[in-house]
């Protein structure tokens, strides 16, 4: 009889050891860092400055912006929209027009985190020259 209180003992102690064993997680996996964009500026045409964009990351969104004029007012390149957002991984173009020719503009590029992490990171400031009008060229007339 002892036995079998023994073996009886042994199994119940053992359920109780994997049934009260701490459950352990998969260990996290890190997300990349976020980054700033990859961004170029430059004027295209008079009164026309084209942003090619490059958002590096695995998550988020990321545009460009300028200060134009003499208050450095912040305006955002494709007039805010969708198309003007570079999704992860993606290189777009977007342009900022109306601007007033032969001036200069400061430019940067920002990518904001869209996980819960949140944040954001922007390029460095560059100063643009947006292009003068076209002068004329030919004549009409005799």
């Amino acid at each position: 009889m002892n036995k079998r209180i023994s073996g009886v003992i042994l199994l119940a102690a053992s359920a109780a050891a994997v049934t009260f064993a701490p459950l352990t997680a998969a260990p996290a996996v890190a997300a990349a860092p976020f980054k700033a964009p990859v961004v170029t500026f430059e004027g295209t045409g008079p009164g026309t400055v084209t942003a090619t964009l490059t958002n590096p990351n695995e998550r988020g969104q990321c545009w460009a912006e300028a200060g134009v004029g003499p208050e450095n007012n912040h305006v955002f390149f494709g007039e805010g929209k969708l198309e003007s957002l570079a999704q992860p991984g993606q290189t777009i173009k977007t342009t900022l027009t109306g601007l007033e020719p032969g001036t200069k503009i400061t430019a940067r590029g920002g990518c904001a985190d869209t996980s819960p992490a949140g944040g954001y990171e922007l390029s460095e400031t560059v100063t643009v020259a947006v292009p003068a009008n076209k002068p004329a060229t030919g004549s009409f007339g005799s």
